[in-house]
C-alpha cells in the first residue's frame, strides 16, 4: 500500500472513505481509529490520517481525489 493523501478534516476523511468504498478500491486510512479518540482540528502529531491504497489502484484513487488535491 502506498500513501496517497492526508485529509484536512474528519468530514473530508469520511467523504474519501466513502469514495474508496463506492469504487471498491482496497485502502487503509492510517490513524483513522486514533483520530476518533482525539477529535478536533487535525494536527500532525496526534490525529493525522493518511490514505493508503493498493498500488494497482493508485491512479484511480488519485483521479477520484483530484478535487481534494487541487483545493
Amino acid at each position: 500500500m502506498i500513501p496517497i493523501y492526508s485529509p484536512k478534516s474528519e468530514s473530508e476523511a469520511a467523504v474519501i472513505v466513502s469514495l474508496m468504498q463506492a469504487y471498491e478500491i482496497p485502502f487503509l486510512m492510517q490513524g483513522g481509529a486514533f483520530s476518533s479518540m482525539y477529535p478536533g482540528p487535525v494536527s500532525n502529531s496526534l490525529n493525522e490520517q493518511i490514505l493508503l491504497v493498493d498500488e494497482a489502484y493508485a491512479d484511480m484513487a488519485r483521479q477520484l481525489l483530484e478535487p481534494f488535491l487541487q483545493a
